[in-house]
């Protein structure tokens, strides 16, 4: 391995969130010598030990080696690394059709999900969550299930499976299930217990400014 690709290994290493201690339990390889790769002291890395932190950081071992620049690239698959599908847009403020075509693969980092279970992707568009943090743009990413518990946000669909939202998951005493905004020029979706056409699409799980 080259010099200046060792360089890229001291990145997926500084960028990746995990402490030394993780990175050995998840390597295998001595946290000393982990600490040594960070700080680029080790610029002869071992092929194996390259693949174990590409492995572990959620990156490519192509880009690791320099074979590529993109990160997520992975030349026996068309798809990424811990990808989930991105539909078409989801609305946080009128709502919009989540599309049965997927328009493309995002890759998300393993620290995030759980790969028992399945996800999906929207970006969000319009400023009625805001109020949580979730911009115009950012890409959403929810774990699929018809089961919230109450204050949790999660993806709806409301009108004939042609509507989709991302709204708070309200559960009253009564038993009336309210969809709340988080902007005050938004009014809350009060959902008729005998509408059949409600369905809990997703949890949100993260989000991310813009796609990953």
């Amino acid at each position: 391995m080259q010099d200046n690709d060792s360089k890229r290994v001291k990145i997926a290493i500084d960028q990746s969130g995990y402490s030394f201690v993780e990175l050995q339990k998840r390597t295998g390889i001595p946290q000393a010598t982990i600490q040594r790769y960070a700080v680029g002291k080790t610029t002869k890395i071992p092929t194996d030990a390259i693949k174990k932190i590409a492995n572990a950081t959620n990156v490519s071992p192509a880009y690791l080696f320099g074979i590529s620049d993109d990160p997520h690239y992975y030349p026996d698959s068309n798809k990424k690394k811990n990808s989930i599908p991105l539909y078409s847009s989801l609305c946080c403020g009128k709502g919009l059709f989540i599309n049965d075509n997927i328009e493309d693969y995002i890759a998300v980092p393993d620290r995030y999900i759980n790969s028992k279970k399945e996800y999906f992707a929207n970006i969000a568009k319009g400023d009625s969550m805001i109020g949580k943090g979730i911009n115009d743009g950012d890409t959403l990413i929810f774990e699929k299930t018809n089961v919230l518990e109450s204050g949790q946000i999660g993806s709806f669909c409301i009108n004939d499976g042609n509507d989709c939202v991302c709204k708070t998951f309200r559960r009253l005493n009564n038993g009336m299930i309210v969809l709340e905004s988080a902007n005050p020029k938004y009014d809350p979706i009060i959902i008729d217990v005998t509408n059949e056409c409600f369905r809990v699409i997703g949890k949100l799980v993260c989000k991310f400014s813009g796609v990953e």
